[in-house]
Order: C-alpha cells, then sequence, then structure tokens
C-alpha cells in the first residue's frame, strides 16, 4: 500500500490512531465492566432461559433466520461460501424483496425477532436494500448485516445504488435509524493478504476497487462516527469484524485483531474455512500444504490464549465460561443457530446455516412448495429447538467434518488449568 490518509500505510495504524479505546484496564487486569454484553446486536441469540421453548401449539420457536439478499457482488473473494453452484444455482428463481418479506412475516408469527443477512450477493449492491430494511425496521425486526464495506466507504457507491444519498456518510446516517448491526468482513491486518482475501490482487489496476483498503476502512470511520460502536450499559455493540475465515497464513493475527476490537467495543467473530461453496475448495487446499493436526493445534492454542484474556478482563466471567464453554467463534457468544434458526437462500432452498451445505444440511429445496412453519418443524434444527437442552450447539457444520472431536473440550482444559484455584 502507498501512504494515505496523513502519511499512515496500513491498516492497523490509520484505525488505531482514529478509533480510540472505550475501554482501559483499571489496574487489577479488569477492562470491562460487569454485565458487560458480549455479543453484537441483532445477531440473533437468545438468553438461555429463552431457549427450547414454545408456541402454545407445541410449535419450537424460530427466533432467527439467516437471509440472502440480491445477487450482485463486485468481489471475488476465493474462499467465499455463497456464490457457488454447488451451494445453489440462481437463473429465474430469485426470490423477489416481496417474497422474503412474506417469509419474514412467517416467522414472525414462529417468534422471529432477528435475521443476519449474508449474502448471495453484497447486499449493499441491491437498489432495494435500504428500502427493504426501513421495511424489516417497521416489523419490529433487527437485522445483522454481513457487508465486506465497500458501498458504506465510497460516495460514488452510495450514490449508484441508492438514487437519493448524496454520500456514503448520509447512506450510514441513515442506517443509524435502523434496527441494524454490522459484520465488516475484515480477516486480516495485513493489508497485503486481506486483499488476497477478497480477490483484490486479480483486478486490472484500472478497477475503481483496487484501492478497497482505504474504501473499507473509510466505511468502518464512517460507522464509528455514526455511533455503531458506542458504548451503551446493558446492550450489546452495533459494530464486529467477521475474521470469516481466518486461515493458516493469519490465524496467528487473531489474538492480537481480538484485543484490539473488544477494547473498543467491536465485537468480533472468527471462525475456520467454511466447508460450503468455494470454501470446499479452500479447505481442501489447506488439507493439501500443510500437517492439518499442527494447523487445529495452532487454532486451539490461540482460542486458549483469548479465552484467558477474556476471563482475567471480565470480558467472559469464569462462570459463564464453565456454563457454555468454548465457542466454534473464539471468544464471542456461543453459537445457537441450529437451535433457534434456519438459512434462508435466496434461490428459495432453506438449509441448516451457511457453514455446509449437502443433503444432510438442506431442509428444502423451494420453500414456494411448502410453508416456512412446515420447514421448521419438520427440520433437524426444529427438533432441536424442541427436544434439546443445550446452550451451546458447537457447530453442526463443521465438527466431525473439519473440526475433531476434542477441540473445544482441549481448549476448555487448557484454559482452565489457568484459573483453577
Amino acid at each position: 500500500m502507498g501512504n494515505w490518509r496523513g502519511g499512515v500505510v496500513n491498516s492497523k495504524d490509520f484505525l488505531t490512531r482514529n478509533i480510540k479505546p472505550v475501554f482501559k484496564d483499571d489496574g487489577t487486569g479488569k477492562i470491562f465492566p460487569d454485565g458487560y454484553i458480549n455479543e453484537v446486536k441483532y445477531w440473533g441469540n437468545v438468553p438461555s432461559e429463552k431457549l427450547h421453548k414454545l408456541l402454545p401449539d407445541g410449535t419450537p420457536k424460530l427466533y432467527m433466520m439467516d437471509v440472502d439478499i440480491g445477487d450482485k457482488c463486485s468481489l471475488a473473494c476465493p474462499h467465499c461460501f455463497r456464490r457457488d453452484r454447488r451451494v445453489d444455482t440462481i437463473d429465474h428463481n430469485a426470490l423477489t424483496a416481496d417474497e422474503i418479506i412474506g417469509y419474514i412475516k412467517q416467522a414472525k408469527d414462529l417468534g422471529l425477532e432477528n435475521i443476519k443477512i449474508l449474502g448471495r450477493g453484497e447486499p449493499f449492491e441491491n437498489e432495494e436494500f435500504l428500502p427493504f430494511l426501513r421495511t424489516v425496521t417497521q416489523m419490529d425486526v433487527g437485522v445483522s448485516i454481513f457487508t465486506k464495506g465497500h458501498v458504506l466507504g465510497s460516495d460514488e457507491l452510495a450514490r449508484k445504488y441508492n438514487p437519493d444519498i448524496k454520500n456514503a456518510k448520509e447512506l450510514v446516517a441513515e442506517l443509524a435509524k435502523l434496527k441494524v448491526s454490522f459484520l465488516i468482513g475484515f480477516n486480516t491486518f495485513d493489508d497485503k493478504k486481506q486483499l488476497q482475501m477478497l480477490g483484490i490482487d486479480k483486478l486490472p489496476e484500472s478497477h475503481p476497487l483496487k484501492n478497497m483498503i482505504e474504501i473499507r476502512n473509510t466505511a468502518i470511520m464512517n460507522l464509528v462516527n455514526a455511533g455503531f460502536n458506542k458504548y451503551e450499559k446493558g446492550e450489546a455493540t452495533r459494530l464486529c469484524f467477521m475474521i470469516a475465515p481466518y486461515a493458516p497464513d493469519t490465524i496467528d493475527d487473531v489474538f492480537e485483531m481480538y484485543k484490539w476490537t473488544r477494547v473498543r467495543n467491536i465485537h468480533i467473530v472468527a471462525c475456520p474455512t467454511m466447508i460450503s461453496g468455494k470454501g470446499i475448495d479452500a479447505y481442501k487446499k489447506e488439507l493439501e500444504e500443510q500437517d492439518y493436526h499442527e494447523y487445529i493445534r495452532r487454532i486451539q492454542k490461540v482460542y486458549a490464549d483469548v479465552y484467558k484474556w477474556a476471563i482475567k478482563s471480565n470480558l467472559i466471567p469464569l462462570e459463564t465460561f464453565m456454563c457454555e464453554g468454548v465457542s466454534m467463534y473464539a471468544g464471542a457468544h456461543v453459537c445457537q443457530q441450529t437451535a433457534i434458526g434456519m438459512y434462508l437462500n435466496l434461490s428459495g432452498q432453506v438449509v441448516q446455516c451457511p457453514g455446509r451445505v449437502d443433503k444432510q444440511a438442506i431442509f428444502t429445496k423451494d420453500i414456494r412448495k411448502t410453508t416456512l412453519k412446515d420447514v421448521w418443524v419438520n427440520s433437524a434444527n426444529g427438533k432441536r429447538a424442541k427436544f434439546g437442552t443445550s446452550i451451546n450447539q458447537h457447530c453442526a457444520a463443521r465438527d466431525g467434518y473439519s473440526i475433531p472431536a476434542d477441540f473445544y473440550s482441549t481448549i476448555e482444559a487448557e484454559v482452565l488449568k489457568k484459573f483453577k484455584k
């Protein structure tokens, strides 16, 4: 990267200079206030007392859904879990925005509180997205949005996809009025590696996204300046960095990024490569290029370091860790998705979650031929919701596939060594 933003030459320096810590060590190692909410708002997690609850007719409550919006994306991320024909095909069968709203209404009758927008395209490259968000907010449904951020950091792109918007700051200001939070794709502080993980290195020099790092960093600053990481007691932050995925050459960045984000009231979600879409290819490449067992050991060490710091700093109380255990997302809220929700694809396909798409994980090929309630009640996720008891669902997509059986217990044992009295 060349010099930019006042002579700062990398993302970490630029963001550190411009985003000051919200929390600091009180001298005892404690950084976070008692009762701090360790998650990002509208992600869809629910407290333990709401898990495995039923509607009056015996239907398990569906609290969240992942949802696709649009099919446009200017990026070419080589690990993309979504834009791949092995997941589904989009020819003339894409759900319209009105149809998606209809399914959200059906889900509301089942207890829906939040949705997560993951794909299939970059959501902000969809001209209907801002009106969609306004409608969903009016329905009192929260939305967490997975985005790479370029439309939020570029005045030109903000205007292109939102004709009534003058610039990116105005777009962010409009979004701040809605029930939304942001999951910004941010895999590493190493800008060169980040460009490779976005496919930017393959673009021609004249491409407008060649300066993607600066655009993304501008988007982050727009969100910070609009108050998305403002701390409010008893409320989760509305800004998150998504290290999804980390890889063998970026796993060692996770602990540093975890500490950096959390003291700035920015949530962070870090997880290994998906085994869906192009993630399958990335996972196979990881297997071919290294000792995968050694890589798992490296991951476990990073997770243990994260949890030790989180417990010491009062981010995760020790009693919470002992009750909930290790999350697939290092030091973040445990994953509950496969017991509280499911993923509605743009093609109308419904799957257990983004992590894996195969015969076992597909609940219906076309939601139009059935009802959301029938799919939910008869799905593996719906059965977990009704008959399960666990707070922590770990990762049904990866466990036993790309993650060994002792993954969580090994980390937990290492963490508890430090805190045994």
